[in-house]
């Protein structure tokens, strides 16, 4: 059951501030943030595109699950896009002129042209310099004819300066990973109840399976509260009728 439960994490840069337990939150490397997608562009260990940047419109999570078929994905942006994503944060071109000079874990990386970007994490250079021609094409033309992003999401990455950085996991919490049935008893991989073990809470929501429906809002809390309600009613009903 630990397989299909619900992945709770998110996108982060490691040159980026990180200190502390609310990374998710951060006005810069935080889970709404940067790393988190939107007008930026993600490639993969080949350089090449991998899916509409922007997916966390949908679910937060999805920022990370969407990436979850490469080796290693890659952010690319420029000046001008950092400055849209986090311009509103106090000292944001301080933090990120540290980020690049202090680079923690090798992960982030500043050029003056987009054929450099490539040498930092071994990418093949053509292949990357080619999927920026045709983003920014997409972008002058409104139209992404690959993943089909947004119109807003779209601007050109073409003015420097320019940088890459890696994207790394970031994991907030875990939920799920015992499953159970109806009547909240344990069950194992069989689906087969185990006796006189039953279970409540964030452990037991594998209603979500393989993605958190962080959209709908308070789910996790109505599962708790319910969860251990019934829990306690069948495991009354067994102790009455043993």
């Amino acid at each position: 059951m630990l397989l299909e439960s619900p992945e709770f994490m998110m996108n982060y840069i490691m040159a980026l501030p990180h200190e502390g337990v609310h990374l998710y939150i951060d006005l810069i490397n935080g889970f709404m943030s940067l790393p988190s997608g939107g007008p930026v562009v993600w490639v993969n260990q080949n350089g090449v595109r991998l899916v509409n940047e922007n997916v966390k419109k949908h679910n937060l999570l999805y920022q990370r699950i969407a990436i979850q078929s490469t080796k290693r994905t890659y952010q690319i942006f420029n000046q001008a896009i950092y400055d849209k994503l986090c311009g509103h944060v106090e000292n944001a071109d301080e933090i990120l002129a540290e980020a690049v000079r202090t680079n923690d874990g090798n992960s982030r990386y500043k050029e003056d042209h987009i054929e450099d970007l490539a040498k930092h994490f071994d990418l093949p250079q053509e292949e990357l310099v080619k999927t920026l021609e045709r983003y920014n094409a997409y972008c002058h033309q409104g139209r992404d004819e690959e993943f089909n992003k947004d119109a807003d999401m779209l601007i050109p990455i073409e003015d420097g300066p320019f940088y890459i950085a890696r994207l790394d996991p970031s994991n907030l919490i875990g939920i799920g990973g015992v499953g159970s049935n109806r009547k909240f008893e344990v069950i194992n991989e069989h689906f087969e109840k185990i006796p006189r073990l039953y279970i409540s809470g964030m452990d037991s929501t594998m209603q979500y399976r393989s993605v958190y429906t962080i959209t709908l809002g308070g789910s996790a809390c109505a599962h708790n509260v319910n969860s251990g309600r019934h829990a306690a009613m069948s495991a009354k009903e067994y102790i009455s009728s043993d």
